[in-house]
């Protein structure tokens, strides 16, 4: 019997260890449609106080740029959204975008993610699944 209590506290134990490794999706983890479009508010709020790139907003439809944002980061992060919008390299066609100003907005971001309460290791995630489109935005 003593055994038998044992090989069950144990199967428990590992089962319990097995579930907290599971890590959760980049979907879930950002807070699933709902947290990604309030992350995507916070950077357009964050994007308008950032003197380094304000000026490349003028004239943007802001709500047309929120949703394809939000979508754009969904379907990035395996979410059950489709992003309809054109692909990045044709968006920043064109803008002339520098290194500094992209690197302003992965501040932007960041910062938005932090006011969000996104952990850390979670926005490295994002981040990461982000980063190849640096080529498509700023050109040399």
């Amino acid at each position: 019997m003593k055994k038998l209590f044992g090989g069950i506290v144990l199967c428990v134990f590992v089962s319990a260890c097995a579930n907290q490794s599971r890590q959760q999706s980049l979907y879930e983890a950002l807070g699933q449609y709902e947290g990604i479009n309030n992350i995507t508010h916070q950077l357009i709020l964050n994007i308008a106080k950032d003197e380094r790139v304000k000026h490349r907003y003028k004239g943007v439809n802001m709500s047309k740029f929120k949703k394809g944002m939000s979508d754009y980061v969904c379907a990035v992060v395996e979410g059950p959204c489709t992003y309809g919008g054109d692909n990045m390299k044709l968006v920043h066609a064109g803008y002339n975008y520098t290194n500094t100003e992209f690197n302003a907005i992965v501040d932007d971001l960041i910062l938005a993610m932090e006011q969000c309460g996104i952990p850390v290791p979670t926005q490295n995630r994002l981040l990461a699944k982000l980063a190849p489109t640096y080529k498509d935005v700023v050109y040399h």
